[in-house]
């Protein structure tokens, strides 16, 4: 799969198509994005859709933290594709899942969440596998362990700073013969399309697989301040919550 730098600028859970593609049936696919349903957000769906349709984004993987009702939001509004997805924080780091139909408990063993994903007939991505800069990512052990469970490596994430780490991913897919994916990881509007995969249309997880194998990469780095912005809302949202508990009126006593 190749990888260039970007030119300017409702998918169900079964991967029915309620968008219009590309001419010519080509995707712009944004793999890994969150709304407000991630603790770490605050995009609005309506913010989500209005961002991809200004960048160009014909096909989009919602795959919030631990939660897949963002997705459901942007699929119900957006006049493209949407992959319902979910990042599962497991015991040994993330792991996504699309193509969901039913949310997947976090702090399971990386095993069970990959049986869990199957058992909905989605697909297992691994993100961010080799970034040394998040703690996140999943330990190395684990990927190792579970390489004949795993669909699709995501080798472009526009919040990967190291190169190097961007192509041990690449690396590690093509040496497994797995697929290779690219997200924005976007956390905040401008974050979109930072990194996309210009593919085929497709109607099923399997079709999606195909389309991959066939697509190009695009991405660039998006600036290393997003993580700030992160830290801010996750804490932000943290705080909010702590007030509103403060203010929440108390039975009375006796």
């Amino acid at each position: 799969m190749n990888e260039v730098s970007p030119s300017p600028a409702h998918l169900e859970a079964r991967a029915t198509s309620s968008g219009s593609p590309r001419p010519g049936g080509r995707l712009r696919a944004d793999l890994h994005s969150h709304t407000r349903w991630s603790a770490d957000c605050l995009t609005s769906a309506e913010v989500v859709i209005e961002s991809c349709l200004r960048r160009g984004i014909t096909c989009l993987a919602v795959t919030d933290h631990n939660q897949i009702g963002g997705a459901w939001e942007v699929a119900a509004q957006a006049p493209f594709k949407v992959i319902v997805g979910e990042e599962v924080k497991t015991r040994e780091g993330e792991i996504i899942g699309l193509f969901l139909k039913e949310l997947i408990p976090p702090r399971l063993t990386p095993e069970e969440t990959t049986a869990r994903i199957r058992e909905q007939g989605g697909l297992v991505v691994i993100p961010h596998p080799f970034d040394r800069l998040r703690r996140s990512r999943l330990q190395a052990k684990a990927i190792e362990r579970l390489v004949d469970q795993i669909d699709v490596i995501e080798v472009y994430n526009a919040r990967i700073h190291l190169g190097a780490d961007r192509r041990r991913a690449a690396a590690f897919a093509q040496a497994h013969h797995l697929a290779e994916s690219a997200g924005s990881d976007a956390h905040t509007p401008f974050e979109f399309a930072g990194a996309y995969v210009e593919m085929p249309d497709f109607d099923s997880p399997a079709e999606f697989l195909a389309a991959l194998r066939v697509g190009t990469i695009h991405g660039r780095p998006v600036t290393p301040l997003v993580h700030f912005i992160t830290k801010y809302m996750k804490y932000r949202k943290k705080y909010l919550k702590y007030l509103q508990r403060l203010t929440r009126p108390r039975a009375p006593v006796g």
